[in-house]
């Protein structure tokens, strides 16, 4: 790799490790109300079988999604300082600075984790038996799933 292909993937790994960190970031931000509004809509709204539904989906969503979600945050936060505590260190080399890009992954890396995400939200959000009613209540969880989808396929086009 030469210098100037270096300097062109050190630039797209900042921006993307960034991108994704604020995602994930806002995604965290918004996920606790839309939990509250569910459930508010669901005892408004729901028949019993629906409204346990919903409550049970929101219940991993908490425990599972929420902390999952916080993990991927720290890793990707602790992968943005190590890269740029490496570059900042190994700028002085440029071959150092190639291979240790190459060695990185990063991008198959992020996605990864965001594969981990989207599979924790779609296996509720996509689930073939559930009511038009709790589908609509579950907007927002699964409009967080496509973002988190797209942000995997924006992620793949920078890759190579």
């Amino acid at each position: 790799m030469n210098r100037i292909e270096a300097v062109k993937r050190v630039f797209l790994y900042d921006r993307l490790l960034r991108f994704n960190i604020d995602m994930l970031t806002g995604i965290r931000a918004e996920i606790k109300a839309d939990i509250e509004e569910a459930r508010l809509l669901s005892d408004a709204l729901l028949n019993d079988e629906d409204r346990k539904f919903v409550k049970d989906f929101l219940s991993r969503l908490e425990d599972d999604f929420l902390n999952l979600l916080s993990e991927t945050l720290e890793n990707l936060y602790d992968e943005y300082e190590i890269f740029n505590f490496d570059l900042t260190f190994l700028s002085n080399i440029p071959d150092e600075i190639s291979r240790e890009l190459e060695r990185l992954d990063l991008v198959s890396r992020i996605n990864a984790k965001l594969e981990i995400l989207k599979d924790k939200l779609a296996d509720a959000c996509y689930v073939p038996q559930i009511s038009k009613e709790v589908l609509v209540i579950l907007t927002p969880f699964r409009i967080y799933c496509e973002l988190i989808n797209h942000a995997i396929e924006f992620n793949k086009k920078f890759e190579n």
